[in-house]
């Protein structure tokens, strides 16, 4: 099948939707199917766009906002024509696309819906309704999680057209107990244990709540570090309250880091903890692909009940579920993982068990074309 996915997020961008049109798009390919990416262009890609298993066309005006929709469009035209499908990654400008090739040229195409796209915009108003429109031409709205879905229905969107597709990860990358030990001391990390948060620094990511929570932690475990792997707004707000609780020195903030350093952190840490919430606009996590990263690396994680993530964690199977903004039972959360190592044990193995069954990108590919297949 020759399949389009023209997309405004795609490497070098980060991101959540970046991910899923990465992996999506490499699996469909391993899958034996023709795929080509539109993405923005950014100089110095050329060696990693060749290195693809898929055809990367980019498009220059990412820059522009929203006007970047029309050489990201212009680039596409060619491909409408004679695509099987088009993937919409995000609804804005990969389902306006889709819809374009629909109306033009009868291509059918499916649009993906994560939460935040759309929950920003009142069911009201003309933007709300516009999405609308969009959603209705699809075959089908693959949601990543049922809170995804359910928030569709509420916006408007017919709930016989929403299938709803978890997303995963590639599992742990094949790295050495080697990697692992640089990886600590590229970091100055000791021996104690490491507890990892990987996510831009924004509000509903919960970093703030994670360096409150330290205090706690390192009266029970005194060798505790916490390495906060990202970048973002609120930085320097984490930073600042590391400072005014005394615990600077055990707060790693490493920035962007290489995927291989990343690796080697997920493989040296001891828990991975992001308690997630909402920001003051009411936006949430959809479902929360750094959990799924975890599991891979047969990791126990700690989440915040926000949209998605209970459904990426599962609550005293994979993890434990902790109310967001709440520092002592997130430092509780933490601790009973730190000292039950038969716990952690059992909650690492069981995430791993279920990235190699369900929640890998294999499993997501298929579960998407099967959705488009099972068109109502």
């Amino acid at each position: 099948m020759r399949i389009l996915i023209p997309t405004a997020d795609y490497p070098p961008i980060e991101g959540g939707i970046s991910t899923v049109a990465l992996s999506l798009s490499r699996e469909l390919a391993r899958q034996g199917h023709e795929v080509t990416v539109i993405a923005p262009h950014f100089d110095g890609q050329e060696a990693f766009d060749a290195a693809e298993p898929v055809a990367v066309v980019r498009y220059r005006g990412y820059g522009l906002g929203w006007l970047r929709l029309g050489p990201m469009l212009r680039a596409t035209w060619p491909y409408l024509r004679v695509t099987d499908l088009a993937l919409g990654i995000n609804i804005a400008y990969g389902g306006l696309i889709g819809w374009v090739g629909k109306t033009c040229f009868s291509k059918p195409y499916v649009t993906f819906a994560y939460a935040y796209e759309f929950l920003k915009f009142p069911k009201a108003s003309p933007l709300g309704w516009f999405l609308r429109r969009l959603y209705a031409g699809a075959e089908r709205v693959v949601a990543i999680s049922e809170f995804t879905r359910d928030r569709l229905a509420e916006f408007g969107v017919q709930p016989s057209s929403i299938a709803v597709v978890l997303p995963g990860t590639d599992g742990a990358k094949d790295i050495s107990a080697e990697a692992a030990r640089r990886a600590r001391e590229r970091f100055a990390l000791e021996c104690g244990p490491v507890i990892l948060g990987v996510g831009r620094f924004v509000r509903r990511k919960g970093h703030l709540t994670l360096v409150q929570a330290m205090p706690r932690i390192l009266e029970r475990v005194p060798g505790a570090q916490l390495v906060l792997v990202g970048r973002g707004p609120r930085m320097n707000a984490v930073i600042q309250e590391a400072y005014r609780l005394g615990v600077r020195e055990q707060v790693v903030l490493p920035g962007r880091i290489s995927d291989e350093e990343l690796a080697g952190l997920y493989q040296a840490c001891t828990v991975f903890a992001l308690p997630t919430g909402q920001d003051r606009r009411g936006q949430v996590e959809g479902f929360g692909l750094v959990f799924t990263e975890a599991h891979g690396y047969g990791k126990p994680v700690v989440a915040g009940r926000s949209g998605g993530a209970a459904e990426a964690v599962l609550d005293g199977e994979t993890g434990l579920i902790v109310e967001p903004n709440q520092p002592d039972a997130l430092a509780e959360a933490i601790l009973r993982i730190l000292e039950d190592p038969a716990l952690a044990e059992r909650l690492g193995a069981n995430g791993r068990q279920r990235v190699e069954t369900t929640l890998n990108w294999r499993v997501f590919a298929t579960g998407v074309l099967e959705a488009v297949s099972r068109r109502p």
